[in-house]
């Protein structure tokens, strides 16, 4: 399986590449196309924050130090690279098929 594009809904421009998180979309070149939630871990404590609790849980973010375009493609590449399915479901929701 190959990635034939990414699209990052959020504006890069406006994105605190050290704090925040943003969707994605992958493309697949058997037409489906996925999206995901990235993160830095920073972001996730600034939630906890915001709500004033001490745990996060919901649709399960994918990790990266920094929010750039380079660290979200190479993780998606890791991602397919291991077991597709498996992490697909775990971190993807399915948007076309």
């Amino acid at each position: 399986m190959r990635i034939v594009g990414i699209r990052i809904i959020s504006p890069m421009g406006d994105v605190d590449v050290e704090n925040d998180n943003v969707d994605v979309h992958m493309h697949l070149e058997d037409g489906r196309v996925y999206s995901f939630l990235f993160a830095t871990p920073k972001n996730i404590y600034r939630c906890m924050d915001n709500e004033r609790i001490d745990f996060f849980f919901g649709v399960p973010p994918i990790l990266v130090r920094q929010l750039t375009t380079e660290n979200i493609r190479r993780a998606l590449e890791a991602l397919i690279a291991e077991d597709s399915d498996k992490w697909l479901e775990v971190y993807g929701v399915l948007q076309e098929a």
